[in-house]
């Protein structure tokens, strides 16, 4: 059994969750958090001391086209809405949470820290729980956020990030490709990760996604949503599979910080070509350090 790596400290938790991007990884995702969040509020409603608290913002800039309508939860009513908007109604009515959504990009550091107000009146029973979950296809907004897990002044976060590839394209046409090309090209788009970041106390537990894959801190070629690399996304679809499963993985993460508490792998990878996934869990090293970091604060 491994060793999970112990979030919570209080005897209840407020889970702070930004969710940027609202699209093919990020309107599943949504979906699934909001309804694993009702069945364990649900599960307490009896309970004359409840154990947990949300506060969940959605933040997009997109609007729903048509072609969003194969592989993200939106029909042909929303189009021309906004994706966050869309979401935030649908699933925030039927699961009867409050879900506040901005629909702007995320493209500097002062917004992101608009977005982690401080949490007025709150009991020193409750233990804040800021979490960061980036949805997005980009390698320009990972470096951002990147930037804000690693600042000075950011103490505690959870930065959760869910990426997938996409489906393999070329400018032959079909009766040109050798049968390695067609095959290369029906078993693409089926992989992914996601990957969890940890800061506590200013000290960082567990790097996030930019310090597991360099590539995305070296890319100088991204750019953000609105600034051209739509394209991208255009050039490369997306496998619907891929995102429900995409999806239902980055979901544990919060399922077990609804349930436990606790962090159990720190990132990962997943086929929906196989089915199958493949957790990296959390060493021993990181557990200690955690504990030798609270420690330190329990001492000041």
């Amino acid at each position: 059994m491994p060793k999970p790596l112990v979030i919570q400290e209080k005897r209840r938790i407020l889970l702070q969750i930004i969710i940027a991007g609202t699209g093919a990884n990020g309107s599943h995702f949504l979906r699934n958090i909001l309804q694993n969040i009702r069945a364990k509020l649900d599960s307490f409603s009896h309970s004359s001391v409840p154990t947990l608290d949300v506060d969940i913002t959605i933040v997009d800039k997109d609007k729903v086209e048509r072609k969003n309508l194969g592989n993200q939860l939106f029909d042909k009513d929303d189009i021309d809405e906004y994706k966050c908007v869309a979401l935030a109604e649908r699933y925030g009515e039927h699961y009867n949470l409050d879900i506040k959504r901005v629909t702007e990009y995320i493209k500097s550091i002062d917004m992101l820290k608009a977005l982690f107000p401080p949490i007025e009146d709150i009991s020193n029973e409750t233990q804040v729980i800021p979490i960061l979950c980036g949805m997005v296809d980009n390698n320009k907004s990972r470096q951002l956020f990147d930037e804000f897990f690693n600042l000075p002044d950011v103490d505690n976060l959870i930065y959760l990030d869910l990426g997938v590839e996409g489906v393999s394209i070329t400018n032959k046409a079909t009766n040109q490709l050798t049968e390695d090309e067609k095959r290369s090209i029906r078993n693409s788009g089926f992989g992914g990760q996601c990957v969890v970041g940890v800061k506590n106390r200013g000290e960082v537990i567990l790097p996030p996604v930019g310090s597991v894959y360099s590539n995305i801190l070296e890319d100088a070629g991204s750019s953000f949503p609105d600034e051209s690399c739509g394209e991208a996304v255009i050039n490369n679809p997306q496998r619907v599979d891929t995102n429900r499963l995409a999806a239902e993985v980055a979901a544990t993460y919060i399922n077990n910080l609804l349930h436990t508490g606790s962090i159990y792998s720190h990132r990962i990878e997943f086929n929906a070509q196989y089915g199958g996934s493949r957790p990296v869990f959390i060493q021993d090293e990181s557990i200690n350090k955690l504990k030798e970091v609270r420690q330190k604060g329990s001492n000041r």
